[in-house]
């Protein structure tokens, strides 16, 4: 049974809709990022944070207008979650760990959307996919580390550490220090560790495909699928590395 009372009507706000709240979502990023970047301007932040209400609030409105079109508001409430969580979280921002993790769901309805808009074109979005992934978790960890004794100091510094960290490799002279900023840390290796399964499969498939037509032998193949895997082997050093300096700051004796 459909959820929506007028389905065409419904069909057609989506249509409208996608493409701007996708380009949206993806602009929150770097309007959340401004917000927190060390020695900004107060007329930079105060623009900054003018941007993300409005953001929020053309959300709440397209969500509003969603619900009104739907036959069961509820049934529509729970399959789309995520919307309503974008329109929630931001007014938890005296909660701090809240106030710094409410740009995840933007990240989440960004990379949907763009799963769906660039459907077939697989490389351009794990890469778009894979930036936004760096640039939130340098902003986060910019702001988890700040008064920190550690050797991450500003955006920058976590910027380098994030793509170092997302492309596998794992640069040790710049590491987070405590377990709120590692968590972000881990986060952030498993994006990378997905974004190369996903080229992973996008290349089995290109060649499974064009297998056909070109004369590619499964060795070629092999060789590709066997570069990735070393990639993530080293992704994989790195988290037992992060694992074990996480054992020695909580070992007293250390």
């Amino acid at each position: 049974m459909d959820i929506h009372r007028h389905p065409n009507l419904a069909q057609r706000i989506d249509r409208v809709t996608e493409l701007p709240m996708l380009c949206l979502a993806i602009l929150y990023i770097p309007v959340f990022t401004a917000g927190y970047i060390p020695g900004v301007s107060p007329s930079v932040r105060n623009g900054a944070t003018l941007a993300e209400y409005i953001i929020v609030a053309l959300f709440a409105a397209e969500l509003v207008v969603k619900v009104a079109v739907a036959e069961r508001r509820w049934a529509y409430l729970r399959a789309h979650w995520l919307d309503v969580v974008i329109v929630v979280v931001p007014f938890l921002r005296p909660l701090r760990v809240l106030r710094v993790l409410r740009v995840l769901p933007f990240l989440a309805r960004g990379t949907i959307g763009l799963r769906r808009v660039m459907g077939p074109y697989r490389g351009t979005y794990v890469l778009v996919v894979g930036l936004g992934a760096v640039l939130v978790s340098a902003a986060l960890v910019a702001i988890f580390e700040r008064g920190a004794d550690g050797s991450i100091h500003g955006f920058g510094d976590a910027l380098w550490w994030a793509a170092t960290t997302v492309t596998t490799v794992g640069y040790r002279v710049k590491f987070p220090v405590t377990p709120e900023r590692r968590t972000v840390a881990v986060f952030l290796m498993i994006v990378g560790i997905a974004l190369f399964g996903m080229l992973t499969a996008g290349i089995a498939a290109y060649f499974v495909e064009s297998g056909t037509e070109s004369d590619v032998t499964n060795r070629d193949l092999l060789v590709k699928v066997g570069a990735l895997e070393s990639q993530l082997e080293a992704q994989h050093k790195v988290l037992e590395e992060i694992a074990k300096g996480m054992g020695r700051d909580s070992d007293p004796s250390a």
